[in-house]
């Protein structure tokens, strides 16, 4: 090929071609024909190329009086790739056609832009004629958003460098929970509850789960399966479930493998088991010998250990004689509480008997069996007293003395006291009244006042006590004396001192132990009578006198007497 600078250079060419097509066209008696066809070609070709694109009428490689061109031609001057996934590629097939002259050589191929590269084919090759070299571009995009690039051929072809322009857009999946993250509060233990989450794909391409599972005793999810699709802006929902199989907190998470950037989508679970645990305090009840036609009642503790409230929903009592105050249906133990109630055996006949107390409620054990026995006994009733006889001894006329006896129950029926009198002249009874109740082994003290107006002796002489005890009545025997009243008549001189204004005067056990008067009030008179004095005993007096400023003068001299008996 030769490349003529000037359009004068060409038309001497032309010349020339015109001068040798008619030389050589001749001969075959074409005439000026093909004369004028071949001017016609070549001067269309200078019209259109400016020269540069003469070639020889023989071809052959463009050497100078040989002209060719070689050109090539895209299938399309741009490829568009349209949408594909962060972390996927699109393969497409450029096809490039030789519509020159010539064999074309590329010797390079190179494209601009990171997402975009040459998936097959060689660098450097050669087109033929008519021939048609197909590479295989590669569209990966590594973010999103559209992306751009250029394929470059650099060939010997009359359009060298030839330039494809790329396009794609890049689209990515992004995926997300709501809520993030799921706290189920309390739940009762054999109870559940779910919770619905919303999976929401924001990106600008599907989003695929290959798994979904869920970690932590008594988490899981439903309505969510391995290769679901999400469309871009779409979402679905499933649903989380937590089913405490035991009292406490517990967490877990959800995990959902999609093929989004930062999978896995991790969803935190909590929740707490609440359950109430009961415990009977005695687990079992035995009220021993109970006298028919009464009761015994024993307090049983009810405990709730457990985190949750404790409710019944059922409380039976079984067993002839068993029955229970204070615990309903509508009874609760808060968490960690207690409470308590009574359980009641009231025989109606002799003989042992069994019985139960059932508690169905919501906590653990499900049902409570606290266990009941006793035995019914005929009643026996029997008061006795002890000591069963007072003695009082002497006691001075008009003056008394008492003594006690205890009254005991040793039945094992109450007893009723109906009555209390005594007999004996001078003896009375106390501390005991009628309608007092006395239950089994319980006692009573019983007062016998002796109190003789007369000197002799009392016998014969009793207290009763009527009760509905089957030994009734109960008698205490009493005895007695009354003797008479003694005393000691003092007289003395009156003191010849006109200063003088009163008398004291002191006894003692002992001779010289005197320390307080008798007379409560000054004496006045020079005589004075101790009604204190006890028969047999042995008294020693002094008197002394008293002036008007209250000086006191030394002892009298001392007085011995004992007392007769009686």
């Amino acid at each position: 090929m030769r490349i003529h600078k000037d359009v004068r250079t060409c038309r001497q060419h032309l010349s020339t071609l015109r001068h040798q097509a008619t030389k050589t066209c001749f001969p075959f008696g074409s005439g000026p024909l093909v004369v004028i066809a071949a001017v016609a070609a070549i001067l269309s070709l200078v019209t259109l190329s400016g020269c540069a694109g003469l070639t020889s009428a023989a071809g052959g490689g463009g050497q100078p009086g040989n002209p060719g061109a070689g050109v090539l031609s895209p299938n399309s001057m741009t490829v568009s790739f349209g949408n594909v996934s962060v972390g996927n590629s699109s393969t497409q097939s450029v096809s490039i056609i030789n519509t020159g002259t010539a064999s074309v050589n590329v010797s390079q191929a190179s494209i601009s832009g990171s997402a975009f590269s040459v998936a097959g084919g060689n660098a450097s090759f050669t087109i033929p004629v008519g021939q048609t070299s197909t590479m295989q571009v590669q569209f990966a995009p590594k973010a999103a958003g559209s992306a751009s690039g250029t394929l470059s051929m650099v060939s010997d072809a009359s359009n060298s460098p030839l330039a494809i322009s790329l396009s794609g857009m890049g689209t990515q999946a992004t995926l997300g929970a709501n809520p993030s993250s799921v706290n189920f509060g309390n739940v009762s233990v054999g109870g559940s509850s779910s919770v619905t989450v919303t999976l929401t794909n924001s990106g600008s391409s599907n989003a695929t789960i290959s798994a979904a599972s869920a970690s932590g005793t008594g988490f899981s999810i439903s309505g969510l399966s391995a290769n679901q699709v999400i469309n871009a802006g779409q979402s679905a929902t499933f649903s989380a479930t937590f089913a405490p199989t035991g009292a406490g907190a517990t967490t877990g998470s959800i995990s959902i493998t999609s093929d989004a950037p930062g999978s896995p989508t991790t969803i935190a679970l909590s929740g707490t088991g609440t359950q109430a645990q009961i415990s009977a305090t005695p687990s079992s009840v035995s009220f021993g010998n109970v006298t028919t036609g009464t009761n015994n009642s024993q307090t049983i503790t009810l405990r709730n250990a457990g985190n949750a409230t404790l409710t019944f929903s059922q409380v039976t009592v079984s067993g002839t004689g068993f029955s229970i105050t204070g615990l309903s249906t509508s009874t609760t133990i808060s968490a960690g509480g207690n409470m308590t109630f009574n359980a009641i055996f009231a025989p109606t006949s002799s003989g042992a008997v069994t019985g139960t107390i059932q508690l169905a409620t919501n906590g653990v054990p499900a049902q409570l069996t606290i266990n009941l026995s006793g035995t019914g006994v005929a009643p026996t009733l029997s008061l006795s007293a002890n000591p069963s006889s007072l003695s009082f001894g002497n006691v001075t006329v008009n003056t008394s003395t008492s003594l006690t006896t205890t009254l005991t129950n040793n039945g094992n029926a109450n007893v009723t006291i109906s009555g209390l009198s005594a007999t004996g002249a001078g003896f009375s009874a106390s501390g005991v009244s009628n309608g007092t109740i006395l239950t089994p082994n319980q006692s009573a003290t019983l007062t016998v006042t002796f109190a003789p107006t007369v000197t002799g002796s009392v016998t014969g002489a009793s207290v009763t006590v009527t009760s509905d005890a089957t030994n009734s009545p109960t008698t205490v025997a009493l005895s007695g004396a009354g003797t008479p009243t003694h005393s000691a008549t003092l007289s003395w001189t009156a003191s010849t001192t006109s200063t003088v204004a009163s008398y004291n005067v002191y006894r003692a056990a002992s001779s010289g132990g005197y320390t307080n008067p008798l007379n409560s009030s000054p004496v006045t008179a020079t005589g004075y009578t101790d009604t204190t004095v006890q028969a047999g005993q042995t008294y020693f007096f002094v008197v002394t006198a008293v002036d008007q400023s209250g000086a006191e003068s030394t002892d009298s001299n001392e007085v011995q007497t004992t007392v007769p008996t009686p």
